[in-house]
């Protein structure tokens, strides 16, 4: 990591376990389906939740005497990222048996099989509180929206610490009439 003591940047190294280990969940806005306004193609990011888990960033901070610390990152891939939340999503539909509810082909298919780049409009993080699922390693729930006609998969990662849950719109309903 890099630290920043006494104004001065320099790399310092620790052992794993006096590391903090933070991962980054991209916050995405809500699919384009939902709200196209603005949307052409990948996927809109508005903002990031970092999770810590290991030794405390500012335990770190006063043992090594820093005033800031960073971690060199080796990129940002939003759109792998959803697409991994799709392929999820549409494996648990698949799974439990409900992407047969699907009328027709799959929102997220094409995506999944790199057919096309409009991930953004199928993808998008929750907008409801964070909660915590004690015991729960990683969630991902098929919810039948009956009022808007969609199958949807609610996808968490790390669901024990309080991480962003996002949304995947698998398809429309089979027999929807609004």
């Amino acid at each position: 990591m890099i630290v920043e003591q006494d104004g001065q940047k320099s790399t310092v190294y620790l052992p794993v376990e006096d590391y903090p280990i933070l991962l980054h969940f991209p916050i995405f806005v809500p699919p384009a389906h939902i709200v196209p306004e603005g949307y052409t193609s990948g996927i809109r990011m508005s903002g990031i939740a970092s999770v810590s888990f290991g030794k405390r960033p500012d335990e770190v901070m006063k043992f090594l005497n820093a005033s800031s610390f960073s971690v060199p990152s080796k990129g940002d891939q939003p759109v792998a990222f959803a697409r991994l939340i799709a392929k999820i999503g549409y494996a648990m539909a698949v799974a439990q048996g409900q992407a047969n509810l699907i009328d027709g082909q799959p929102f997220v298919l094409p995506e999944i099989l790199g057919e096309s780049d409009d991930i953004g409009r199928w993808v998008g993080t929750l907008t409801k509180p964070i909660t915590k699922h004690p015991g729960v390693l990683h969630r991902a729930d098929i919810i039948k929206d009956e009022k808007n006609g969609l199958l949807v998969a609610e996808v968490q990662l790390f669901a024990d610490s309080e991480t962003p849950a996002y949304g995947v719109l698998l398809g429309r309903l089979k027999n929807f009439t609004a």
